[in-house]
């Protein structure tokens, strides 16, 4: 373990990756029909924000912060707004991007392979600035990223 950082940093780091990629897969898990009306991705995006909020204030906390009933139906439901912001914005800049670069390009941007389609890429990029919008401190924790 680096200096500096205790066992609490490291797990809470694990934890925020781990609702990070579930929250790539759920996205890239929906059907089409799903995608296509926002609802069941953005119902789904919020419930995921709220388990990581959760898991990050602790569960005492959470019920203090949304209440003793219900509280990851109220946490949704508050966070159901900035969700569909941050899908909103997302999509805009895929579509952005789309068009600035080219299908082919952007298929090699963010596709696995040479084969997947403008709509795989599209779900890889939307799903990747959502992420980067609704979780920034997951950006500049990770050791991959150059910044």
């Amino acid at each position: 373990m680096p200096r500096g950082r205790s066992s609490a940093d490291t797990t809470t780091v694990k934890v925020r990756y781990a609702f990070g990629g579930i929250l790539v897969a759920a996205l890239l898990a929906l059907p089409p029909s799903v995608a296509a009306g926002q609802g069941g991705r953005v119902s789904s995006l919020a419930a995921q924000q709220c388990a990581q909020e959760r898991a990050a204030l602790g569960k005492k906390a959470f019920r203090k912060k949304y209440g003793a009933k219900h509280t990851m139906r109220a946490c949704a439901k508050h966070t159901r707004t900035q969700v569909v912001s941050a899908v909103q914005t997302a999509d805009q800049g895929c579509q952005d991007e789309l068009a600035a670069i080219g299908a082919t390009y952007f298929v090699d941007e963010y596709g696995d392979d040479p084969t997947d389609t403008v709509d795989y890429a599209m779900a890889e990029c939307v799903a990747e600035g959502v992420d980067e919008i609704l979780n920034p401190d997951d950006l500049s924790q990770d050791p991959e990223v150059d910044l």
